[in-house]
């Protein structure tokens, strides 16, 4: 899947901006401030329904103006996909063939991107929710049917954490405790499962990266005591209501709910140490760059298809034979953008040149 044409008017800071891409992509460079990540972000946006850098949508404004217009043009194997986007001081509207796209999660099933970002190293040192943004999303866009099994867990969490704010009836409450057990322990598995394909070829992408320097590995941390490690959903349900149990008074005095999947964690290893409290500045970009890279493999294996990849400068940190090592394992299927502000440092890759300083 590649982009072929991005419009931009009044996003960020761009005025008015139309470009067209070739299939192989593009490396985006000019000075820092004129607007490379802005470029890489818009191009990313029909993929995910919003910025992977703001909350707010009326952020992509452009400062003094009232509205945003963004349209791109995708290619999906046979299918073209003409996406429009639309967001004033209140409101945005997405649609797909001048048909209104009603929840921002139906683009899922067509564009995908993997984005490594600069702030990727906050995946391995950086705090759960870090872990817990990275492993959702991946297996968001690998199976669509986990988003709403997310959605679903996350209102069951909201009314629980309501009723634990106030008297409650022992049936309620134990009817709301089946429900977040049986929709976690979903999530929870679904995660094991992904995990189970993620972590070889974590270690065999990290291998190829340092050279077969180090063994990489990534042990899943729940919030409650599990009684095996395996992928099994109802085991797993017994255990989450185990520890409910348990935990029944302390979570009526902190009026919160201290189990479940939304305060579960992941920690990377490398050589039986963890990376998070003993790995260099490098290492934790290396991991994770191996940790992007597997989920755009597994995007690929499920969709026959490939996802754009996007490098914001992420590179230029890493020594040139970990450097030779990534692009190594670009492959040519895949439609890539890196932004730089040093094109320089890229002159062994061969992409279409844009220099924003002149567009």
């Amino acid at each position: 899947m590649y982009i072929a044409q991005l419009y931009l008017q009044n996003y960020r800071n761009f005025p008015g901006l139309e470009l067209d891409f070739l299939r192989e992509g593009a490396l985006i460079h000019g000075n820092n401030g004129i607007g490379k990540t802005n470029l890489l972000e818009a191009i990313a946006f029909f993929s995910f329904g919003k910025s992977f850098r703001t909350r707010s949508d009326q952020d992509l404004i452009r400062f003094g103006e009232e509205y945003l217009h963004l349209r791109g043009i995708y290619h999906k194997q046979e299918n073209i996909y003409k996406f429009n986007c639309g967001i004033d001081k209140t409101t945005k509207k997405i649609s797909l063939d001048q048909v209104q796209i009603n929840r921002v999660s139906e683009l899922y099933n067509y564009i995908k991107t993997v984005y490594f970002s600069p702030q990727d190293s906050d995946i391995i040192s950086g705090f759960p929710v870090n872990r817990r943004s990275f492993i959702d999303q991946a297996i968001s866009q690998y199976s669509i049917g986990y988003l709403e099994d997310l959605r679903r867990y996350f209102r069951i969490l909201k009314q629980r954490n309501y009723l634990l704010k106030d008297r409650f009836d022992p049936s309620e409450k134990k009817a709301w405790d089946e429900q977040l057990a049986d929709s976690g322990s979903k999530i929870i598995c679904s995660r094991l499962e992904y995990l189970n394909e993620f972590i070889p070829l974590l270690n065999k992408y990290y291998n190829i990266i340092t050279s077969h320097k180090e063994n990489l590995d990534l042990s899943y941390s729940p919030s409650f005591n599990r009684t095996s490690a395996e992928s099994d959903i109802e085991q797993i349900k017994t255990d989450m209501m185990a520890h409910l149990r348990k935990t029944e008074i302390q979570e009526i005095n902190l009026q919160r709910t201290l189990t479940g999947p939304h305060l579960d964690d992941m920690e990377f290893i490398i050589d039986k140490q963890t990376a998070k409290n003993y790995a260099s500045q490098g290492q934790k970009r290396s991991i994770a760059i191996a940790a992007r890279l597997v989920q755009s493999s597994l995007i690929s294996s499920k969709e026959q298809d490939t996802p754009l990849l996007m490098f914001d400068d992420v590179l230029a940190d890493l020594d040139q034979v970990r450097t030779s090592a990534v692009i190594s394992l670009l492959t040519d299927d895949h439609q890539i953008f890196i932004a730089t502000p040093n094109e320089k440092l890229y002159s062994n890759i061969k992409l279409p040149r844009i220099n924003l300083g002149t567009s």
